[in-house]
């Protein structure tokens, strides 16, 4: 579990295909619900509180060394404070699996799995996934590397696109209805960005360093894309109609055509899509097995977790009152979540004294 398998580069392919599915499909919803017209401001604002908390995971990083998190905690600490902190990230990380192969049910039932059940969806993507996951962080990092150019491709092809569709007109007036709305929208948009902190679990899987300036530039991208498709669907649909879109990244595909033949290219999101759960999932389930795994090699504990994966997913719940969930719990619990205990590690690094190599 701790050889050095893959590169700084690797790390940053991962940060916009697994952040990048948080801020670019599960957020937005929420955002224009909650900012309407002005959660492209949210968005851009949220460039400073990501940029703070990339140098204080940097500083993370530079402290605990060639370690990653738990397995700092568990060289630093008694075995109990290890076992705690694994039970909860690793709950974290799958709650983060579960959460994306829920919300990919949903898309896939509204637009091209009509008549196919649930159960069918369920198992073919998570055995996918789990394949992966088994094959270890190597392999994740292959198919994410082979995955990103197709993804970046179509994004563009949608942005450029749809230029002719787009009234920047309608993404003003700004503070319509006061400054409540924005700020709440940001702290929305922090609670997508703030899961970049993921790769702290990894880092005792790298060979060489990561450098600050990349991780900013990987910050900014994540930025990029929320900020892209906001702009997006406030200009071509709206704040009005865009405020009722469940999936707008994907409805602006919708609107793209490419001369008089070619237009149905919506085709091609499926492919963006499932590209970010498939990364999402794999490295979510890859970081619980691996926590769970620290002191011995339980190989049970991956497949235990996908089958409790399919289980949970499988489970009937409505999609209204997950998107309801979603805005009232999982966005603010996760932002807290995430603040509260980087902050308790960095008191925990503290109190070692722990200090990184010149």
């Amino acid at each position: 579990m701790n050889q050095k398998l893959i590169q700084a580069s690797h790390i940053y392919i991962l940060l916009i295909l697994f952040s990048g599915f948080m801020v670019h499909v599960l957020s937005l919803p929420i955002l224009l619900s909650t900012a309407k017209r002005d959660a492209w401001l949210s968005a851009l604002a949220s460039a400073v509180p990501i940029t703070l908390w990339l140098l204080f995971i940097f500083y993370i990083y530079k402290k605990i060394n060639q370690y990653d998190l738990l397995s700092f905690l568990n060289h630093a600490y008694s075995k109990w404070v290890s076992i705690i902190f694994s039970i909860v990230f690793c709950a974290h990380f799958f709650v983060i699996a579960l959460i994306t192969l829920k919300f990919t049910i949903y898309w896939a039932n509204a637009n091209y799995t009509f008549d196919v059940p649930n159960y069918v969806i369920v198992s073919l993507f998570a055995l996918i996934c789990y394949y992966s996951s088994a094959k270890g962080l190597r392999t994740i990092c292959s198919m994410a590397m082979l995955i990103l150019p197709f993804v970046v491709i179509f994004g563009l092809v949608v942005g450029v696109g749809n230029m002719p569709n787009k009234d920047y007109e309608q993404l003003f007036p700004i503070f319509e209805n006061g400054y409540i709305d924005f700020f709440k929208g940001l702290g929305y948009a922090c609670s997508g960005l703030v899961e970049v902190s993921f790769i702290l679990f990894l880092t005792s899987n790298l060979t060489g360093k990561l450098k600050m300036k990349w991780l900013l530039l990987m910050g900014i991208i994540l930025v990029g894309l929320s900020f892209g498709p906001l702009v997006g669907a406030l200009a071509e649909f709206g704040s009005v109609e865009a405020e009722k879109m469940r999936n707008p990244a994907y409805e602006e595909w919708r609107l793209l055509t490419i001369g008089t033949h070619l237009t149905r290219l919506d085709f091609l999101s499926i492919f963006q899509w499932l590209s970010g759960a498939f990364v999402r999932i794999s490295l979510s389930l890859f970081i619980a097995a691996k926590g769970f795994s620290l002191n011995s090699e339980h190989k049970w504990v991956l497949p235990m977790l996908y089958i409790l994966l399919m289980i949970a997913a499988s489970i009937h719940w409505d999609s209204v009152s997950f998107i309801y969930f979603l805005k009232n719990f999982y966005f603010p619990i996760n932002l807290i979540f995430q603040i509260c205990l980087l902050l308790l590690v960095f008191l925990l690094i503290k109190l070692k004294g722990v200090s990184h190599e010149k």
